[in-house]
């Protein structure tokens, strides 16, 4: 059964792209047939794709220049298992591979913008899930935190106030910037580093996820 993961967030600058990259990465090394979508007009998972070192294809398919429904045929036709979209943040773009979704990954850095972003993320899904018959998850994954600081321990809090799945937390680390300059995801670049186990945490929290269903 294919699978849809959408990583989404109303606010820019939170890590989606490192956040879809590096969990498509992880999820490919565990066997599972993976393909990440670009439907981010930046095209920051296809620059990262150019040196051909991912271990999963990119298909750059913004929905700028296309219906919802052709750009929702596109993605459906894909072949592959696990199907990764990175989302631009804005409403239209959200709304359509929301409604494609099986589960979303929402980034959410120690920001009172973000928390309001996540706040606006979840009502759309909120929305979409009125629709559907079939449930959509959602992880909340918190990015860029430093667990030892009081911020951290408030985000958490604020996060969990929300009522979803929350992942393990993931730190702000150079690994991820390297990564990118290299076209490699932190899984096969710096495999075991801490950056490496904190993606293999959410990997984990997305595989329980889908067995729960």
């Amino acid at each position: 059964m294919r699978r849809i993961i959408t990583v989404t967030q109303r606010k820019g600058g939170v890590g989606k792209t490192t956040i879809a990259v590096c969990a498509a990465a992880a999820l490919a090394r565990r066997g599972h047939e993976v393909a990440l979508v670009d439907s981010d007009p930046q095209r920051s998972a296809s620059h990262w794709a150019e040196p051909g070192n991912l271990e999963f294809p990119v298909y750059e398919m913004a929905l700028e220049q296309t219906s919802v429904s052709a750009w929702a045929h596109d993605v459906r036709s894909i072949q592959a298992g696990v199907v990764v979209i990175d989302t631009a943040p804005n409403a239209r773009e959200m709304g359509a591979s929301i409604a494609l979704a099986n589960l979303i990954l929402v980034p959410c850095t120690p920001s009172g913008l973000d928390l309001d972003a996540t706040r606006q993320t979840l009502a759309i899904i909120d929305a979409a899930r009125k629709h559907r018959r079939d449930r959509i998850k959602v992880i909340l994954v918190p990015n860029r935190l430093d667990r030892r600081t009081l911020e951290a321990r408030q985000l958490m809090d604020e996060l969990s106030a929300f009522g979803e799945i929350i992942a393990p937390p993931i730190a702000a680390r150079a690994a991820f910037v390297r990564c990118f300059t290299n076209g490699q995801s932190v899984t096969s670049f710096m495999p075991g580093d801490a950056a490496d186990q904190e993606i293999q945490q959410l990997a984990d929290a997305i595989e329980q996820a889908e067995r729960e269903e």
